[in-house]
């Protein structure tokens, strides 16, 4: 299954100055939670500037 699911994957890479969306779970971050139904919540907020790359994956 794994191999199936990583034919569909691709690696993003993102550049410093970009704008970009962060993904958080809502109901695992209580101070973002605006919604007591988790079903009508934000998935995407920002968008946020990508000031530095301190990794490979993490900005």
């Amino acid at each position: 299954m794994k191999i199936q699911a990583d034919k569909h994957r691709r690696d993003q890479s993102f550049d410093v100055g970009s704008w970009v969306y962060v993904k958080l779970q809502a109901y695992r971050q209580t101070s973002i939670a605006s919604s007591r139904y988790h079903k009508l919540s934000k998935r995407f907020y920002g968008p946020y500037l990508v000031t530095a790359r301190v990794g490979p994956v993490a900005y």
